[in-house]
């Protein structure tokens, strides 16, 4: 905090030697260190309390800023629930109970033309198992002409 130098000080002590005298300048110098010690750890506590109080503050505002987030939140959803259920309400007064039934009916019965594609893959397969049984006897024929 105050610019002394070495001289300042040894100035000092010489005055604190003339004035108090060689008997009383270490019980006078005890006591003096232990005021000076005691304003130290004053001043450092006081710095400690006001940081800690700045931390505190800082931290308040944060909650704050968090508490009101997440009221903006439970707002936007409370709002994006009643819009769904607004929505919902609506969609079930236009369907009626005949819509839905008949709804069902129609993926409960096959159509026909599911009918004629389940069919036709087997066709389809054997008229490829037929066509490979044609080609290989003819290719065997031909092996068993190559050989004299």
């Amino acid at each position: 905090m105050f610019d002394i130098g070495f001289w300042e000080l040894s100035l000092i002590g010489i005055v604190a030697l003339l004035v108090i005298g060689p008997e009383r300048l270490p019980a006078v110098a005890r006591t003096v260190g232990k005021y000076v010690g005691r304003a130290n750890r004053f001043v450092a506590n006081i710095k400690d309390d006001i940081s800690k109080e700045l931390k505190d503050e800082d931290l308040k505002q944060i909650l704050a800023e968090q508490q009101k987030l997440a009221d903006e939140y439970k707002q936007a959803a409370s709002s994006m629930n009643s819009a769904i259920s607004s929505e919902t309400e609506s969609l079930r007064g236009s369907v009626s109970m005949d819509d839905i039934l008949e709804i069902e009916e129609a993926n409960q019965k096959p159509t026909p033309s599911d009918a004629q594609s389940a069919a036709q893959p087997t066709e389809n397969s054997l008229d490829s198992d037929t066509s490979q049984d044609m080609s290989e006897p003819s290719t065997s024929k031909q092996s068993s002409s190559d050989k004299p």
